[in-house]
């Protein structure tokens, strides 16, 4: 290795032991770009100005592995530690992963969170960060509190569905998964102020695409919520409908009041996230706000439920708020998540992370226990299953 890579590596090294951060940079900016990254600002104005600055060749590598460090992660929980990132979607397309997420401020003291971020992989281990790839204010329509949100491709293009102002779901399209995007309807697909069939809290919007094509929409806080969208995914196709839960006696679980937790342990609270797999529709959420709280899911024969209480997905994560995603990707199955480690339990400022998921010979989830290590490298060249 050349004397200017062990540099950056050092850098990268010493990052790692001081503040458990996880950077990386590349011995050669040429390779960063083909890579497909943008230089950072940083690193643009220190080659700029290198000859005037007259640095010691070691202080200008320094200066560079700094810059390129909150650009391209390596690998571990979490994914990236330069910004705040929360309650992840996670969608594979052409073979790499993309992780959409909510973009905690980094001195927010509640979630008053302006915009989202996308975030992806080839190989769980170099991360990009794509940077803002839609803001509160570019829905005319909206004022604030940019929450969870959800991405699908559908029609050759790819669909934001996106809460505001803890009362509407908009829908923004792109051609590519990092957009850019627009608002596709102007105005929300789902408006809770003009209909109380919404629910109380009509937010945390996640998109299933079954088999046949049919696409579902589900979202809610304590009222969980699912209604048809038709192919163009930008219109409901149907009436809205409350989700069904059963408990393990197959008696209905009591859904929880406004401003209260769920009963636990089957209670939902927010976050809603389907999947299907072996022919079943596994229904994953939040189960509230209690200093246990986590994700759990449920288990049904169609989309629409009733779905029945199978248990945790995964044990608590350090963090008020439990939201996240499974996701396959190149043969193997994950849960995404967040945490408030990074922040040193400030649930307003979190952080997203990803470990691998498996199932049992039933078909039920091993509960997965949160790691700071992070799932092993995918396999390269795998196609997703």
């Amino acid at each position: 290795m050349s004397t200017l890579g062990q540099l950056a590596v050092e850098f990268v090294q010493h990052d790692l032991a001081e503040q458990r951060r996880k950077r990386a940079t590349l011995r050669h900016p040429k390779r960063y770009l083909e890579e497909g990254y943008e230089l950072p600002w940083a690193f643009r104005l220190i080659m700029l100005n290198a000859p005037l600055m007259k640095l010691p060749r070691h202080s200008l590598w320094l200066l560079l592995g700094s810059s390129l460090v909150s650009s391209v992660a390596l690998g571990e929980n979490p994914l990236v530690t330069n910004i705040f990132t929360a309650d992840p979607s996670g969608r594979v397309f052409d073979g790499r992963l993309y992780v959409y997420a909510s973009h905690d401020l980094p001195d927010a003291t509640y979630w008053d969170m302006v915009d989202w971020r996308l975030l992806s992989t080839a190989d769980l281990v170099k991360w990009k960060d794509h940077g803002s790839i839609f803001r509160v204010q570019d829905f005319a329509w909206a004022t604030r509190w940019a929450w969870a949100p959800d991405c699908v491709r559908a029609n050759g293009k790819y669909y934001l569905f996106l809460p505001a102002d803890r009362t509407k779901i908009g829908v923004a399209v792109g051609d590519k998964p990092e957009g850019p995007f627009k608002d596709a309807i102007g105005k929300p697909l789902i408006d809770g102020t003009s209909t109380t069939k919404a629910g109380p809290e009509p937010i945390d919007p996640a998109v299933l695409q079954d088999d046949d094509g049919q696409a579902y929409l589900y979202f809610g806080c304590r009222q969980p919520k699912v209604v048809k969208l038709r192919p163009s995914l930008t219109e409901l196709d149907g009436e809205l409908h409350t989700v069904s839960f059963l408990n393990a006696q197959g008696k209905p679980v009591p859904l929880a009041a406004p401003g209260n937790d769920p009963v636990l342990p089957e209670g939902y609270g927010e976050a809603p996230f389907v999947f299907k797999r072996a022919g079943k529709y596994y229904f994953v959420y939040s189960d509230g706000w209690a200093p246990t709280a986590t994700q759990v899911y449920a288990i049904g024969d169609h989309p629409m439920g009733p779905f029945t209480y199978a248990g945790k997905v995964m044990e608590h994560a350090a963090s008020v708020t439990q939201h996240g995603s499974v996701v396959q990707f190149k043969g193997k199955w994950y849960v995404l998540y967040h945490t408030s480690e990074l922040s040193n339990g400030n649930s307003f400022r979190r952080s997203v992370c990803i470990d691998e998921l498996t199932f049992d010979a039933n078909g039920r989830i091993n509960t997965v226990t949160p790691t700071p290590k992070g799932p092993a490298p995918a396999a390269a060249g795998q196609g997703s299953k």
